[in-house]
């Protein structure tokens, strides 16, 4: 598993306009039905509309537990979790699109509409023929200066580093100016630092052929991730 495959997730997530969303049913059953995605961004969350009267919406009142299925031209991505029902005027207006219009009457304020949002605990990952499984919280812990998944690497193992937190920016090539620059800054990582990506970040992932990122910029959006408040 490395910082590529997550950023391909994102990337299928982002043009999904459908997702399968399971919850447990009241009688101890999966039961899974097809959902139609809110700005989907990212594997950690995910809105979905629905009403008050749905029976999605009293199961998950019962029992939190769900999971979110995306599936784009072959590629997989299975999310477990837990959701929660919203009925603040805020999210509902932030996550209103005007077609709801024809399943809400009474629009954003409407008394029936409500929020499924879904926070992922765990993914399954099948994306270009590569697959992985993690926890979200061994993704979001720092595990680089650059955004690098230093605890799946195969360099870990092979050629026995220990990657550039361990080793203070000196991982197994030598020292590492990306991890230089950060630890002189005094950050963690570089998603701390004001001005990513800096021209050297944006060259270690988007510009060097040979050792980049696949989609350019994986690590980057790891960098964000790790940044951004959980």
């Amino acid at each position: 598993m490395n910082s590529n495959i997550f950023a391909k997730a994102n990337q299928i997530i982002r043009v999904c306009d459908a997702a399968y969303l399971g919850v447990i049913d009241e009688n101890g059953y999966p039961h899974v039905s097809t959902v139609s995605t809110i700005k989907p961004e990212d594997i950690f969350t995910a809105y979905f509309a629905t009403g008050m009267g749905a029976n999605k919406t009293k199961r998950l009142l019962c029992d939190k537990r769900a999971s979110v299925c995306y599936r784009v031209d072959g590629n997989n991505i299975t999310l477990v979790g837990e959701a929660e029902i919203l009925t603040d005027q805020e999210t509902k207006s932030r996550c209103w699109l005007d077609w709801f219009i024809s399943h809400f009457p009474g629009g954003e304020t409407d008394s029936n509409y409500c929020i499924i949002k879904f926070t992922a605990k765990r993914a399954s990952l099948w994306i270009d023929n590569e697959s992985a499984e993690f926890m979200i919280d061994e993704l979001l812990a720092v595990q680089s200066r650059c955004g690098l998944l230093c605890k799946w690497c195969t360099y870990r193992e092979s050629h026995s580093c220990g990657g550039c937190v361990e080793t203070n920016g000196n991982p197994f090539h030598g020292e590492c100016p990306v991890a230089k620059c950060c630890q002189d800054k005094g950050y963690t990582h570089c998603g701390e630092c004001v001005n990513i990506p800096c021209a050297q970040l944006r060259q270690y992932s988007c510009d060097n052929l040979d050792h980049g990122d696949n989609p350019p910029g994986a690590r980057i959006e790891v960098c964000k991730a790790w940044a951004a408040p959980n």
